[in-house]
């Protein structure tokens, strides 16, 4: 019953979007018809990961298909008990964090030895996958930032493909955080490009960690 309305719920926001309801895809080339992703670049990201199960669940959450799902991270305790456990613990907590988090540690330590020594707060923005993506560069900067703190310090205080996985994942996670804000119709452009940048970073990020 609780799907039947969601359903008539999603037919009557479209219907007033102008559009129809259409049937969820198997697989993500199944979306490449959608009006929503005919621009270049979707049309690039599907013809690169049209059989991908990941970018079918992507645009799946973009079309309100299935519900989003954050990645479970554990951060550490800061204790006051060792520099370097409270140093590493920062960092995870900084680095494996949200957009808003990340800019307030920012703008509060980014030009000061504070809250630990020896932290790399340098950031150079995004780059875009194999030139998929590019429109998104400026739209997704904020998760990269947050990326590229967790890349700069892991690596220098606890290198581990684990800890690079879970930075990775937390990227995907910003990354959809903004693309959910926008607007019904552009998300799924978002979505697909959010999971070119993140398929980047997990095939190609290997050597900046």
């Amino acid at each position: 019953m609780q799907k039947t309305l969601s359903a008539l719920i999603l037919a009557t926001l479209l219907a007033a979007c102008g559009q129809q309801a259409t049937p969820a895809a198997q697989d993500a080339a199944g979306y490449a018809a959608r009006p929503e992703l005919q621009d270049a670049g979707s049309q690039a990201i599907l013809a690169r990961y049209g059989d991908d199960p990941g970018l079918l669940a992507a645009l799946q959450v973009a079309y309100g298909e299935r519900a989003a799902q954050a990645p479970t991270v554990a951060v550490p305790t800061l204790t006051g008990l060792s520099l370097d456990g409270d140093r590493l613990a920062y960092v995870k907590s900084v680095g494996w964090g949200s957009v808003p988090n990340y800019d307030a540690q920012y703008a509060r330590y980014s030009v000061t030895a504070l809250p630990y020594p020896g932290l790399d707060w340098t950031r150079d923005g995004c780059s875009a996958p194999d030139g998929l993506g590019l429109g998104y560069r400026e739209d997704f900067r904020p998760a990269c930032n947050v990326h590229d703190f967790g890349y700069r310090n892991l690596k220098v205080y606890e290198r581990t493909d684990a800890n690079r996985k879970t930075t990775d994942e937390v990227f995907h996670a910003n990354m959809d955080g903004i693309c959910a804000a926008k607007s019904f119709l552009k998300r799924p452009a978002c979505y697909a490009a959010s999971y070119a940048y993140y398929q980047g970073v997990r095939v190609g990020g290997s050597s900046s960690f």
